[in-house]
């Protein structure tokens, strides 16, 4: 009679860890919360840059994390947007250890999100994007400049021609050019950012310890132009 019972309870307890172990396998590893940040707001939403611009009154860093279309026109703003020196210093051990971890988040995040584009098929697929903008640059009268293999370096693109860079931006938002290196680095990026969900939750809880440290006064139009207050 015993072993009937406990060969019962051997197939019930089996039935249930390959219910559970399926329900674990079917899972996803990472709940993604912040997949759906609209790509130009991940700066301020993940790594807290409209805090730390409130309070440094400063243009709000990590700007290497808003993806936009090409911009070939006007130059991207400065990755840390002034932001450090006093104001941070004033701010006192608390604030400027919470920026430190946010800072250190952010390098990795950029260092494995870069290494991952310039290697293997992200490679391939943004070489295979450039060769739509430079065919469209060429049927506008625009040639290789300088040695190599054909590149946006080596047809002179970002080296100041103002001609050629609103060709370029042009060739850009006509092709598909733009669409397709803005899908890809905010899929690629997104990739990265989901290996490191467990410390993006850390970051999160790091918003009001930043915002203790704004000061009366202190505003967006402030923060952002480094007004006097």
């Amino acid at each position: 009679m015993l072993g009937g019972i406990v060969g019962v309870t051997r197939f019930v307890l089996s039935a249930l860890l390959i219910s559970v172990s399926g329900c674990a396998a079917s899972k996803p590893a990472t709940d993604f919360t912040y997949q759906d940040v609209p790509a130009e707001h991940i700066a301020d939403r993940i790594f807290l840059a409209d805090t730390i611009a409130e309070v440094e009154r400063c243009e709000a860093p990590f700007a290497d994390v808003r993806v936009v279309r090409p911009n070939f026109v006007s130059p991207p703003p400065p990755v840390d947007g002034g932001c450090g020196g006093k104001a941070r210093a004033a701010a006192g051990p608390e604030y400027v250890d919470a920026v430190s971890r946010i800072t250190a988040l952010h390098d990795t995040v950029v260092t494995e999100w870069n290494a991952r584009l310039k290697a293997g098929p992200e490679a391939a697929e943004t070489r295979a994007a450039e060769v739509t903008l430079l065919r469209c640059l060429e049927r506008a009268g625009f040639t290789q400049r300088g040695p190599g293999d054909p590149s946006l370096e080596s047809y002179g693109i970002g080296s100041g021609d103002v001609a050629l860079n609103n060709a370029a931006q042009k060739c850009s938002d006509l092709s598909d050019y733009g669409y397709r290196i803005a899908s890809q680095r905010i899929r690629t990026l997104r990739s990265v950012l989901g290996r490191h969900e467990a410390e993006i939750t850390e970051i999160a809880k790091l918003r009001p310890v930043l915002a203790r440290h704004v000061r009366p006064g202190d505003g967006p139009d402030g923060a952002r132009f480094g007004l006097p207050q």
